[in-house]
């Protein structure tokens, strides 16, 4: 099997190790699973959490111990290690369906998708629409600010997307957690201001740095520029989480850049100054 190939599968195999935890720390956190000695069907799926925990830390070991070089065959057991795993934790999920579980992800679904079209109806107002005929369509300007609403707008489509996939991906596990509601709400909101931002630092660094390149022969050229705010804003939302994590490294780096540079004043306005300058009382 070629490199490329073992390592999109060790990739993939990493993930269902990550969502199996996910899974088993949200049924140990169930209520249904407290100490109760009355509650005996309640105490065996305690259990059977706690046990499927420590299974699942065996397999976890075992995936770290493969180190860059692993083969098909060493990652075809692990994987076999998981999946027995993975089994153990559908049985206690069957345990614990509800159809509370169920309404309420009908219901987020049912708001992500009003969301969304509402969505794209002030989209469709704000860029000249006002009725089926799409030839009055005229997007944001290109260049200045008022190209970042364009951002915020197709960004806001690309989280709404991915929520709505994730919704329903839950829904045919039967696995919707009712208390993920609210999240959906926020990283549905959050999407626009990360993208927006993201977006400052690549469209204003593309259009210093391509200039004279192709970059500003085909991507910033009139009218081509605006698929590639599309293209990127959209991706940027759908991908949200991911899209975080990058907001978080840039601020890190804004932060140790404001530090540095609030030291440096501090140090020269404490040099300004000699103790014997200072009066004594």
């Amino acid at each position: 099997m070629a490199d490329k190939e073992l390592e999109r599968k060790k990739q993939q195999l990493e993930s269902d190790l990550n969502e199996t935890q996910i899974r088993i720390r949200r049924y140990t956190l169930d209520p249904r699973l407290r100490d109760d000695p009355n509650a005996k069907k309640d105490n065996a799926l305690r259990d059977a959490c706690d046990a499927a925990w420590k299974a699942w830390l065996e397999v976890w070991e075992q995936y770290n111990a493969l180190g860059p070089a692993a083969t098909d065959k060493e990652l075809l057991k692990v994987e076999k290690e998981w999946r027995a795993v993975d089994h153990s934790v559908d049985l206690i999920q069957r345990e614990l369906i509800t159809a509370e579980d169920y309404a309420a992800g009908k219901r987020t679904v049912f708001g992500l998708t009003v969301a969304l079209g509402l969505l794209i109806l002030l989209y469709l107002l704000t860029h000249g629409v006002r009725s089926l005929d799409f030839s009055t369509f005229e997007p944001f300007p290109e260049w200045g600010p008022m190209k970042y609403f364009e951002v915020a707008f197709w960004s806001g489509f690309g989280a709404l997307c991915g929520l709505l996939f994730l919704a329903t991906y839950y829904l045919t596990r039967r696995d919707f957690d009712r208390w993920y509601q609210l999240w959906y709400v926020s990283t549905a909101l959050r999407a626009p201001f990360l993208s927006v931002i993201l977006m400052v630092v690549v469209l204003e660094f593309v259009e210093w740095y391509g200039e004279g390149t192709w970059m500003q022969d085909y991507l910033l050229e009139e009218g081509n520029k605006f698929y590639f705010i599309v293209l990127l804003s959209f991706c940027l939302g759908l991908m949200s989480q991911e899209t975080s994590g990058v907001i978080r490294q840039l601020a890190e780096g804004v932060v140790s850049f404001v530090r540095a540079a609030v030291g440096r004043v501090s140090s020269r306005l404490g040099s300004a100054i000699s103790r014997a300058d200072v009066p004594r009382r």
